[in-house]
């Protein structure tokens, strides 16, 4: 059950209608280890500089953009990198990328918290949560993180992103060996239980698995594909298999912004935007919207912010219009065909 305040934040992070159409520039350890392997070296203020950049890049294009505490939500607000229509979303975790393997129980940014991230002008927070149904101790514990997270952003008012990582553990081929997308769903199942405001969720693999995944999820909670360094040649497919399944849109980091990771400001600028074109080419446009989901494809069309942006650099526009253009379910979930943006009004909500 949501609040007005909570229900008004998720609002924000989507377009009119209801789609999200997320960038994700919160990278800290794993974009170091990126840039490392490429030999370049940027002390904490290049870091900065890169991120402003391409945030002014994608937030424009973008109904909602990840920034990290650390590096570049404070920054980007000021440099007026992202749009005033573009919500904003910071992780609450100490930890990137980079090590999830290896982390038995996510830790809180020290210094941070949801009620600081909301008097900063964010809308929702993030947490990263390397999970797996089948380890159980790890399970029960990273279980009370986000209800910890859970208190604290209801209590600042922020709607809350969580994001389940099946990992790799020792002796697995890939993450999650043969069972990934049956760990997958279960841990939404899980979590979905914990009453997030919305799962950022990996692809399970097909989209019989996407079909699954929603039904884990169920109706009351909304859930986006993350991108999780799929490529260019492959999101497009991934994002139309999952909101075709449920997905109310997606999350896409390194995918958008890859090719412009590179010392040079203005090869940075020519090279992002050409990916980004890239990556749309193989979308197909979805014949469903998702609010509500028995509407008009029309009533899908993208917002001001992801079809008016004139400035927006030639090739952001395409992944994130096409694909915010899917088949994308509303919250929360009515029953039957279509799914309304309220089953009532906000203000009978509570916590």
């Amino acid at each position: 059950m949501r609040s007005a305040q909570r229900a008004r934040a998720l609002d924000r992070l989507a377009s009119p209608r209801g789609v999200i159409a997320g960038a994700a520039v919160d990278h800290r350890d794993a974009l170091q280890a990126v840039l490392a392997k490429r030999g370049i070296e940027l002390d904490d203020a290049g870091i900065t500089e890169l991120k402003v950049r391409v945030a002014a890049a994608l937030a424009p294009a973008a109904t909602m953009i990840l920034l990290d505490a650390e590096y570049s939500v404070a920054q980007a607000i000021a440099a007026g990198a992202v749009p005033g229509s573009t919500g904003i979303v910071v992780p609450l975790e100490a930890m990137g990328y980079g090590d999830v393997a290896r982390v038995a129980q996510t830790r809180f940014l020290e210094g941070w918290s949801a009620a600081k991230a909301r008097r900063l002008g964010a809308s929702g927070a993030k947490l990263l949560l390397p999970y797996r149904a089948d380890v159980a101790d790890q399970a029960e514990r990273q279980e009370g993180v986000v209800r910890t997270a859970v208190a604290a952003c209801r209590e600042a008012g922020l709607a809350l992103i969580v994001e389940p990582i099946v990992y790799k553990r020792e002796g697995d081929e890939r993450a999650g060996g043969e069972r990934f997308a049956e760990l997958v769903v279960e841990g939404a199942r899980r979590l979905a239980e914990l009453e997030p405001d919305i799962l950022k969720l990996q692809y399970p693999g097909s989209a019989d698995a996407c079909e699954e995944l929603d039904a884990a999820v169920g109706r009351a909670i909304p859930w986006v594909l993350l991108g999780g360094g799929a490529g260019e040649d492959v999101i497009g497919g991934q994002i139309e298999d999952a909101c075709r399944a449920g997905a109310s849109g997606f999350i896409v980091g390194r995918t958008l912004f890859d090719a412009g990771l590179v010392t040079d400001p203005d090869a940075s600028a020519r090279r992002s935007p050409r990916t980004r074109g890239r990556c749309s080419s193989g979308s197909r446009p979805s014949r469903r919207s998702w609010r509500p989901r028995g509407a008009s494809a029309s009533a899908c069309c993208p917002s001001r912010r992801a079809t008016g942006t004139a400035d927006a650099p030639n090739g952001v526009r395409p992944l994130l219009v096409r694909c915010s253009a899917r088949r994308v379910p509303s919250w929360p979930r009515p029953s039957g065909p279509a799914r309304a943006h309220r089953r009532r009004p906000p203000a009978a909500r509570d916590g």
